[in-house]
């Protein structure tokens, strides 16, 4: 069958809706608890001690560079779509009815849609909890910049443990939030590429457990700052760990960390696609994952 964008579009919405409506959507709410713990109520305090405005990207800024967090939301999004692509009586004569090409496609397409509401739901759900006490501006806040110089005495939290200074000192929070959504959007994108090829290679519990192995040793090499962390995604996914602490120069450029991604990206998408046209389609999923 050829390549319909009818047929495309009406699988990446029919998987969309069933993901929106699994039970397992509750999560995105759950990461949003311990996201207000350890960052939200921390800088919204601090704001108030200073009885300072925020910048309201730098609580999003923050929890996309926070060690813990950048832990926890690719864990929570594989968990997400764990149940996909869909595996259910009548997914073969689906599959028949839209063809596999127009089917992975759709899948693909999906993806995209679920990695780009998972973090538009965390972000804007960061900015609703403190657009009170924040402000609009291409320029960080006194409370991100000066915080510690003044607190640090008195106070057992420390900004720069949410907010570095290789951030605010090298780039304007517009870019620093673009370029750290950018990279979440596409580490999260990547997981669910390589998650879709463990379920058409029916390794689907392989996928799973590889990826979370890979994020672990990642995030353990990032903590510790190690050379070796660039070999894993997760470290290209962190924006404070590509700039130096004090001189305007990269460490590991951020645009080549996008362009890796995408270029990993586009691979994947090429074997998943050849690899759809071929597999028995009774054996997608492999071993089942809940």
């Amino acid at each position: 069958m050829k390549i319909k964008l009818k047929n495309i579009a009406l699988v990446a919405t029919s998987e969309y809706m069933k993901w929106l409506f699994h039970p397992k959507i509750i999560l995105i709410f759950a990461v949003l608890v311990p996201i207000r713990e350890l960052v939200i109520i921390p800088m919204v305090q601090a704001a108030k001690e200073m009885n300072q405005p925020l910048n309201i990207f730098e609580p999003c800024i923050a929890i996309m560079n926070s060690g813990i967090i950048t832990l926890l939301l690719p864990l929570a999004y594989i968990v997400l779509i764990s149940s996909f692509p869909t595996v259910d009586g009548n997914m073969l004569f689906y599959i028949m009815r839209m063809g596999r090409r127009n089917w992975i496609l759709g899948e693909l397409l999906f993806q995209l849609m679920s990695v780009v509401t998972f973090c538009a739901v965390l972000n804007i759900a960061t900015m609703v909890q403190v657009s009170e006490i924040s402000f609009v501006a291409n320029g960080w806040s006194v409370v991100a910049t000066d915080y510690d110089k003044l607190y640090s005495e008195i106070s057992s939290f420390r900004m720069d443990t949410l907010l570095p200074p290789n951030l605010f000192y090298q780039i304007p929070p517009y870019k620093a939030f673009c370029l750290s959504i950018s990279l979440l959007v596409m580490w999260l994108l990547l997981c669910a590429m390589f998650f879709l090829a463990g379920c058409i290679c029916s390794k689907k519990l392989i996928s799973y457990f590889v990826l979370i192995v890979q994020i672990a040793l990642g995030s353990g090499l990032c903590a510790a700052k190690n050379v070796f962390m660039w070999l894993f995604p997760i470290g290209h996914s962190i924006l404070k760990v590509h700039y130096q602490d004090y001189f305007r120069k990269y460490i590991f450029s951020p645009k080549i960390s996008l362009t890796l991604f995408f270029t990993v990206q586009v691979l994947l998408a090429i074997y998943v696609y050849k690899k759809a046209k071929k597999v028995n389609l009774d054996r997608i999923g492999g071993d089942t994952l809940l």
